[in-house]
């Protein structure tokens, strides 16, 4: 038997700003063949589909509030290939764990230049993630659109990741203009996601 989709009513409430009431329309139901692949799944997966989809109705920010745990994860990739590179280079019986901040990335030859960029985008992602996070939050607590913070929460996802690695891998100034190109879809996103919710 198909997956049932029940009807949701939009959420209730006032807004934080201004004590408006803001309610997002009541999420449609999926496509027939979206409800057709769920109803030929195996028992056990096709239960735990129909589990995620009655958390999905519930709450539909749920798309965007997972994306930043994705993003903070994200934040951490260049530091591993850092702390990659840096063992590479002297092992880890040699690995300065007792102050890693004060190496110096020219003391590792050839991969200094890698190891430099890795930190520097390690330390951008901290600078994009805290307004990424808040503005999914602010959007989620003023009663957005579902849909369009979980277009813009994707969307950031995707240019930070072309942003790592174009940072990562930037070793001319073609590669650093996608860079840069990514790094402003990311903010750009972010700004959406402040409109979306203002």
């Amino acid at each position: 038997a198909l997956l049932s989709w029940p009807a949701v009513d939009p959420p209730r409430g006032k807004g934080s700003l201004g004590g408006m009431s803001k309610k997002p329309p009541a999420m449609s139901p999926p496509p027939a063949w979206v409800m057709e692949a769920f109803s030929k799944l195996p028992g056990p997966l096709q239960k735990s589909a129909q589990v995620l989809l009655m958390k999905l109705i519930k709450d539909q920010y749920l798309p965007a509030l997972a994306m930043i745990p994705v993003a903070w994860l994200l934040v951490y990739v260049p530091h591993f290939v850092k702390v990659g590179f840096m063992l590479k280079r002297r092992g880890v019986n040699d690995y300065n764990n007792l102050t890693p901040r004060t190496e110096d990335p020219e003391s590792y030859g050839e991969h200094s230049g890698i190891i430099k960029r890795a930190l520097a985008c390690h330390l951008n992602g901290f600078e994009s993630f805290a307004p990424f996070a808040a503005a999914v939050l602010l959007c989620k607590l003023n009663r957005a659109k579902p849909m369009e913070v979980a277009k813009h929460s994707l969307r950031y996802i995707v240019f930070r990741v072309l942003f790592i690695i174009f940072y990562l891998a930037g070793r001319n100034k073609t590669v650093a203009l996608l860079r840069s190109v990514a790094w402003a879809g990311g903010m750009h996103s972010t700004m959406m996601l402040y409109r979306t919710a203002l």
